[in-house]
């Protein structure tokens, strides 16, 4: 196997530098393709591009969104990348330390779940996303020094953003309608035990003892990174963490144009007022033939093709059964007959 050859670079964030490292065949092979295939895309799209990175705490995520942005300024062919984060979206501590929401029959205050999905304000961040796509916008972030977010402070200008947060792809309540407003998505995976060590790592970095920093895993990261590795929803592209911090490309799918990704929550709705089936139905109906046959024939072809993938996502590791059953409008017995 081919010695890999690392490439250090020093990354600011929240004004504090950090220094990264990449394989360089990595960024020969994988992110350099990948920003040209986005540029290629946006061109194409002719508005601002909006891109999905997702992954759980611990895959580097924010550094990695920071130096694909400076990947960009490299080569005048590219399109300019601008990387945002989703964390100032956060409610604001102020609210935290008064609000509470119900879980499993206990009232637990918001302050305690920071960092979690219910401490999002989504619908801001929906309207944020949405006015991007038109206009130059204002960003908010979170500002690590003093634990709160900071309103509108930075302005959005480049033709490609990529946006980058642990819950963009969520397939939970609020969360659901997030991931429509991506161009496209990429998801890091990894294994669980390798971000284990790097989060720890990483706390202990920050000054606190292995014993307090296992603590605060056990109560914190280790839900936060089994909820979305298990609860997200599938991405376009998805790449793998290594073990040496290394990334490698998973698995692509279909093209978001090429397939309607809310058709997979539920099972299919046809109505005859869908444009291509109506005007088949109206037309033979005329002729004595009874519409059905091809709303039926339709609703049959979308459910084998949701069945399909299911048991794809069930078979690939990249959703567990109760996964399945808890984001999607299946019942169990259903599951059974669909991955057996």
């Amino acid at each position: 196997m081919q010695e890999k050859t690392w490439r250090t670079c020093r990354l600011m964030m929240n004004g504090l530098a950090h220094k990264v490292q990449y394989n360089q065949a990595t960024i020969d092979n994988l992110f350099l393709p990948f920003l040209r295939r986005m540029s290629k895309r946006q061109q194409k799209l002719g508005r601002r591009m909006v891109v999905f990175l997702a992954a759980p705490p611990g895959v580097g995520k924010s550094t990695l969104a920071l130096f694909l942005e400076r990947l960009s300024n490299t080569d005048a062919e590219l399109v300019p990348v601008q990387a945002l984060g989703v964390e100032g979206f956060r409610y604001p501590q102020v609210y935290l330390n008064r609000n509470s929401i119900e879980q499993d029959g206990k009232t637990i205050p918001l302050n305690n779940l920071k960092g979690g999905p219910e401490t999002f304000a989504v619908d801001k961040l929906i309207g944020k996303l949405t006015d991007m796509r038109k206009q130059d916008v204002r960003w908010p972030i979170y500002d690590r020094t003093i634990h709160d977010i900071v309103e509108e402070i930075v302005t959005v200008r480049r033709p490609i953003v990529i946006v980058e947060g642990t819950w963009l792809l969520l397939g939970e309540a609020r969360w659901q309608n997030v991931h429509s407003l991506a161009d496209y998505s990429l998801f890091i995976s990894a294994d669980p035990l390798d971000l284990k060590e790097r989060l720890l790592c990483h706390k202990m970095a920050g000054g606190s003892t292995r014993e307090a920093a296992v603590k605060f895993y056990q109560q914190k990261d280790r839900l936060h990174v089994e909820r979305c590795l298990k609860k997200s929803w599938p991405a376009e592209e998805t790449w793998q963490l290594l073990s040496d911090g290394d990334y490698q490309l998973k698995r692509r799918i279909m093209p978001t144009r090429m397939v309607d990704r809310n058709a997979l929550w539920k099972k299919p709705d046809v109505q005859l007022d869908n444009t291509l089936l109506g005007g088949l139905n109206n037309r033979n109906a005329g002729q004595g033939i009874q519409p059905p046959l091809y709303d039926e024939g339709y609703a049959h072809g979308m459910e084998e093709a949701r069945k399909s993938i299911l048991k794809k996502l069930y078979e690939s590791g990249t959703m567990s059964s109760k996964a399945i059953l808890d984001t999607f409008q299946v019942t169990a017995e259903e599951l059974r007959d669909i991955i057996k």
